[in-house]
């Protein structure tokens, strides 16, 4: 198993760089790759932020990407993606709100849309 930076991943995503796109090609079809959580939250953060790509594309390329690698949580990350594709939290929200409702953690934050969200999930 492979810990993937997220540089290696948007090559891919992007392909716009073939050499490096392919060297990522290959450890995902030998599913050696590891997908960090602070990685999928900088892929969000650099696709949104600096390749201007919509929260729904984005969510749905990452969906895709996580099945051809490994990560803590699957099940979670799936629903802050979905989370995020829907609404106008920011990705590490998704996250915590996606813990609360996946693994019914009690989820302590100032932030109110997020408590809000999760209220209105819980409902």
């Amino acid at each position: 198993m492979v810990y993937v930076d997220a540089n290696v991943f948007l090559r891919f995503i992007l392909n716009d760089n073939k050499e490096m796109a392919d060297y990522a090609e290959i450890l995902l079809n030998n599913h050696e790759a590891f997908l960090l959580h602070e990685v999928i939250a900088e892929m969000v953060y650099v696709l949104n932020s600096v390749y201007n790509i919509k929260r729904k594309d984005i969510s749905n390329e990452l969906t895709k990407l996580l099945a051809y690698t490994e990560t803590d949580d699957k099940a979670v990350i799936i629903q802050a993606l979905k989370d995020y594709s829907q609404t106008k939290l920011d990705f590490v929200d998704c996250i915590l709100l996606s813990y609360s409702m996946v693994q019914n953690i009690e989820i302590a934050t100032f932030d109110k849309k997020l408590v809000n969200k999760i209220k209105a999930k819980k409902q």
